[in-house]
């Protein structure tokens, strides 16, 4: 019996472990799944014959390894600074590795001794990373292949709240690690426009966003996102004059988020007493050095959209006279991710909305031409959400490809660009209604 290992039960999981349990029967898989929270596996497991929930601690050495070394495959959904760990001993005990995370250094620098073992790390196989590379390698590929020159490549994607459940002024629920929204965009972006390289560092992200007319929805306003030019070589982009990879949020989110950005509201290494301090002794504490005595003078203060940020910020609660109530001590980075996952929570009946939009220009047989590509996807409820779905599928289709031996000569770290690897990913993913529509 083969076993796949799914580490990570979370708000990401619920697809890829529905997808993997469905095929199990047919392929005669065991799906382990292991979680912190045992209760969370149990609940994605259910009672299914060929399922089987386990509690982990991923510190926990022995345990760690005796699950991967039962493993054919190991797919991680863990936060992106524990891929390592289990990296790691996919490389002692010759085991394959699936994540949804972008590569980062300590990853690729095990892509040599991987490929010497005959392994696969297959990383940024979700959805912003993931489907957004193999929907956007199957158009420069197409258009290559009719000899046309792609000289401007812009894409966007963003996990928003479904309009008839949009129901608060940030316009935005959380279906996904809310951890990574309070980090967002602290690396700043690097991307090119019209030829000239630019950077733009975390204080001005916000602020320095791009309005987006997205086909059959819309404007969304979109800010940078990280390092656009190191996807250049990889999509054979190299002569290109633009080259933006960017996330798609509401307006009222830029303008609320870039005055949480320069408060310091998103500190990851301060600490505070959080356990005796309410939100208002937090607030204060960490604007100290801001001019004004009140929340609201501070926030004015820092603003680019006074009013509507004092709007915004208000709702958000986070200067409240209301206990916070977590272990002390506590980051602002803490504090803040407590806050938010409670005022942006998901109804159980909520849906969210994945929305991905590509656009090209390109020149062919002496014609330019303009051609954009968007997906949009509303998800079912609170647990079945379209995040979940276009996360997890791509994730689950390719653990499926590679054990039915469908991947073959293909060894080492690696992301789905690959004619390949995407083009039966993205046949199969349209069945479950994740297509893209096409505009020339």
């Amino acid at each position: 019996m083969t076993n796949i290992l799914v580490f990570g039960a979370g708000k990401s999981s619920a697809y890829l472990i529905k997808y993997l349990l469905e095929h199990a029967t047919k392929y005669f898989w065991q799906v382990t799944v292991a979680d912190a929270d045992i209760n969370l596996a149990l609940k994605r497991v259910g009672d299914h014959n060929f399922g089987t929930a386990c509690q982990l601690n991923i510190h926990e050495d022995a345990i760690r390894r005796r699950m991967i070394g039962n493993a054919n495959i190991v797919i991680s959904l863990l936060p992106p600074d524990l891929h390592i760990v289990v990296a790691k001993d996919c490389i002692l005990l010759k085991k394959h590795l699936i994540t949804a995370s972008y590569v980062s250094p300590e990853i690729r620098a095990l892509h040599e001794e991987a490929r010497d073992a005959g392994l696969i790390f297959m990383n940024e196989i979700g959805l912003d990373p993931g489907i957004d590379h193999m929907s956007a390698m199957k158009i420069i590929d197409e258009v290559e292949r009719l000899g046309g020159d792609i000289y401007s490549f812009k894409s966007y994607c963003g996990g928003l709240v479904a309009p008839a459940c949009d129901t608060n002024p940030w316009h935005y629920k959380i279906s996904w690690n809310p951890r990574n929204i309070v980090l967002a965009g602290k690396s700043g972006a690097h991307f090119l426009r019209d030829g000239i390289e630019k950077t733009i560092d975390y204080s001005a992200l916000f602020h320095e966003i791009e309005k987006v007319k997205v086909p059959d929805f819309g404007f969304l306003s979109a800010y940078a996102n990280r390092d656009s030019l190191g996807y250049q070589n990889l999509y054979g982009l190299q002569h290109v004059k633009t080259m933006l990879r960017a996330t798609f949020r509401h307006e009222a989110f830029c303008i609320g988020w870039d005055s949480i950005v320069h408060l310091g509201l998103t500190n990851e290494t301060d600490q505070h007493q959080a356990y005796v301090m309410t939100y208002k002794d937090w607030f204060m504490a960490v604007t100290a050095n801001i001019k004004g005595s009140t929340p609201k003078e501070r926030i004015e203060h820092v603003s680019k959209n006074a009013k509507q940020s004092l709007e915004l910020l208000e709702w958000l609660g986070i200067y409240e006279n209301e206990k916070i109530n977590l272990p002390s001590p506590s980051s602002s980075a803490d504090i803040l991710l407590k806050r938010i996952d409670e005022k942006w929570a998901m109804l159980p009946t909520d849906r969210d909305m994945i929305v991905m939009h590509h656009e090209f220009e390109y020149g062919r047989k002496n014609i330019d031409a303009k051609l954009s590509s968007t997906l949009i996807v509303e998800g079912e409820d609170k647990t079945y959400t379209a995040m979940a779905k276009t996360v997890g599928l791509p994730m689950a289709i390719f653990a499926k490809n590679l054990l039915t031996g469908k991947v073959k000569n293909q060894y080492g770290v690696m992301i789905p660009i690959s004619k390949n690897i995407y083009k039966p990913i993205l046949k199969e993913l349209s069945t479950y209604g994740i297509e893209f529509t096409e505009l020339v």
